[in-house]
């Protein structure tokens, strides 16, 4: 055979042997990086998933308590769901000891339950020393933050890819370390059985086993792994969805199992998403509605307790300590007069927002009904019937409304289906227990009885909801009405803000950490002394005839201050001749009766006056107010002097008592 020929067949057989080898080698590095990048990509995906079933806050918890804490069971086992469905080896998270990180304290650690016959999960708490390569690589995270992959395809430990990511706090800081790793064995022997073949037969098969092999790299692996890794790569970009590609890998091996765990991660991933939006808006939305429930709820408490100035023998303080979900307690107190107070203690039924609005509006009314000089079981019924009116949310109210006459001691209440009250008389507490009524907002037309004691110089009054005596301990034993008066008996001797401070100590240990489920509103009213006597209002009692009009007008200028303006005084007196005037012509229909008129200077600048008859019902306020846009040829007549009346006067309010019309005007003046 001519040399030429020898080097010819040489030249192609080494060749062949050098392309075979070359591919081969190429094959092998185009394996590893692309196994590398799938596993690189779907690892770290996991790591992000695992750190966010966990908050950072809580790892040194973790890691003290371990498996004494339900949550950090639950944690565990979502931990180990993931390392099996994903079919990952290993799963840990640790706290390294800074600043050198020779230590590491195990707070997680899941091991794949195919390779629990070599390895055995350590601890929550577990501490060991740190090799000096994981010890560097632990210090870079904690002091940079971000990912760290390590990844081999052949090594003395096997093919595998660990990526290792840094975990923060809620403030951002640096506090531990999730690492997630991936023993890929299986991969690992085929590339190696590969190589061997494929050198020891190369003589022979040379360029066929060289395009035949590459072709079954080409289908088997590397096109699968492209599509993962394409997939995996993609997926962040397409709102966490794959496409149809993964569902068309079917290599009955470790591939086909990659592309069915990344699959199902992806549908984990989207569940979890929706789940944490889900839950996330909720927590949002109960959260702003709550803060708006609590600013509303604690906004309307007044917050000005004693001393008071021209109230010297009273003592008040009130607190609320307000539960996780904001309920409708309220509470208020009030002066109308010079020595009338009034107490107020209520609950609003319901939870949030529509309680806190609910008990704002009954609040209000309240005191404005207060202010009109209402009896206090005619203010219950007059604000039940407001209540009642577009109550859409069927809200109620419990509530107790006391008034006290400080200079006589005299307290009138009445009590819509509220707890009753303790009594301190100066021997002893007990409750104040009277004939109750319905809630208030319950039922239409409902009526209340107003009962009447007399309070004694030193006697205390104590107002709650039942936030108080339905507090609970972790056992469930309510602290009930019996606890109550034993804690109020040791405050006898105190103020009103101590003896509040010790029933919330008493409730606060009675209940020994237990979650508060309800409100704890408390008000303490003192009655040292008696306020000096209030003078009572100027009275005359004069024939309801116009002709005695200027005694009236007389009468009424002997009452108002001598340096009033001129302004005032001729509304007042306006005011006057028009009411005088229609009682004389209507209240007794032409026939002869009397009426009364009662002046009273309440309080510095308050002018009170009241017109009263025993004729027949009738209540000027329902008068429709005349309409000002017409002339005086088409103006409906009535109506003005009474439009003029509410024009002139701060307030106009009328009742009908013991068969007499009672209109009274209040007027304030500098």
């Amino acid at each position: 055979m001519p040399t030429i020929t020898k080097k010819i067949n040489g030249a192609i057989i080494v060749f062949t042997l050098a392309s075979l080898l070359m591919n081969v080698v190429f094959d092998y590095f185009a394996v590893r990086k692309i196994l590398s990048e799938t596993y690189d990509t779907f690892l770290t995906q996991i790591a992000y998933t695992g750190a966010s079933y966990f908050k950072g806050d809580k790892l040194e918890r973790y890691a003290r308590d371990g498996l004494k804490s339900a949550e950090y069971k639950d944690t565990l086992i979502k931990l180990a769901n993931l390392t099996e469905n994903t079919d990952i080896s290993f799963l840990y998270v640790i706290i390294p000891d800074m600043p050198d990180c020779k230590y590491k304290t195990y707070v997680f650690n899941v091991v794949n339950t195919k390779l629990r016959n070599k390895y055995n999960p350590y601890h929550a708490g577990y501490r060991e020393n740190t090799s000096d390569e994981s010890a560097a690589r632990f210090k870079r995270l904690m002091e940079k933050g971000g990912v760290e992959i390590d990844s081999s395809i052949f090594s003395h430990l096997g093919a595998r890819t660990r990526i290792s990511l840094a975990l923060r706090d809620s403030s951002g800081k640096k506090v531990g370390v999730i690492c997630v790793e991936k023993q890929l064995e299986t991969i690992s022997s085929i590339l190696r059985g590969y190589v061997r073949l494929d050198l020891l037969f190369a003589p022979f098969v040379s360029l066929l086993f060289f395009l035949c092999f590459g072709a079954f790299i080409s289908r088997k692996f590397v096109k699968p792994i492209v599509s993962i890794t394409k997939e995996a790569d993609g997926f962040a970009s397409h709102d966490a969805h794959f496409s149809d590609k993964l569902k068309e890998i079917h290599s009955n091996d470790e591939i086909e199992t990659l592309a069915r765990s990344i699959e199902k991660m992806g549908i984990d991933i989207q569940v979890y998403i929706k789940d944490l939006m889900r839950v996330t808006s909720e927590k949002e939305r109960i959260s702003a509605e709550l803060s708006v429930a609590s600013g509303i709820q604690a906004g309307m408490l007044p917050k000005n307790f004693s001393p008071y100035p021209g109230h010297p023998g009273v003592q008040l303080y009130a607190s609320m300590m307000p539960a996780k979900e904001v309920g409708g307690d309220f509470y208020d107190f009030f002066w109308t007069g010079k020595n009338k107070l009034w107490l107020v203690m209520g609950d609003v039924s319901g939870k949030g927002v529509p309680a806190a609005m609910f008990m704002v509006i009954a609040k209000a009314l309240i005191r404005n009904e207060a202010t009109l000089e209402y009896e206090p079981s005619e203010i219950c019924e007059r604000v039940n019937e407001q209540l009642c009116e577009e109550n859409e949310q069927g809200l109620f109210v419990t509530c107790w409304l006391g008034c006290v006459n400080l200079s006589t001691g005299i307290m009138k209440f009445a009590n819509a289906a509220h707890n009753p009250p303790v009594l301190y008389d100066g021997d002893t507490y007990k409750f104040l227990e009277q004939k109750s009524g319905i809630m208030l907002a319950a039922m239409e037309g409902s009526k209340y009885v107003q009962h009447q004691i007399q309070l004694k110089e030193g006697s205390r009054l104590f107002l709650y909801t039942d936030g108080v005596t339905e507090a609970q301990n972790k056992d469930g034993a309510l602290f009930g009405e019996p606890l109550l008066l034993g804690a109020l008996a040791k405050t006898a001797a105190l103020s009103a803000k101590d003896a509040i401070n010790v029933v919330n100590a008493e409730v606060e240990r009675f209940a020994g950490g237990a979650e508060q489920a309800d409100d704890i509103t408390a008000l303490a009213f003192g009655l040292d002394k008696f306020n000096a006597a209030e003078s009572a209002p100027k009275t005359l009692r004069i024939e309801a005839d116009d002709q005695k009009l200027p005694q009236v007008l007389d009468f009424i200028k002997s009452c108002l201050p001598a340096n009033l303006s001129l302004e005032c005084l001729n509304k007042i007196e306006l005011v006057t001749e028009e009411i005088f005037v229609n009682i004389s012509h209507y209240a007794y229909d032409g026939g002869a009766g009397d009426a009364r008129i009662e002046c009273e200077l309440y309080e510095p600048g308050k002018f009170r006056l009241s017109f009263i008859d025993w004729g027949k019902e009738f209540n000027p306020l329902e008068q429709e107010e005349p309409d000002l846009t017409l002339s005086i040829e088409e103006r409906r007549l009535g109506g003005f002097g009474i439009f003029l009346t509410k024009k002139f006067m701060d307030s106009v309010s009328y009742k009908r008592q013991d068969g007499k019309n009672i209109l009274t005007l209040v007027k304030t003046f500098a």
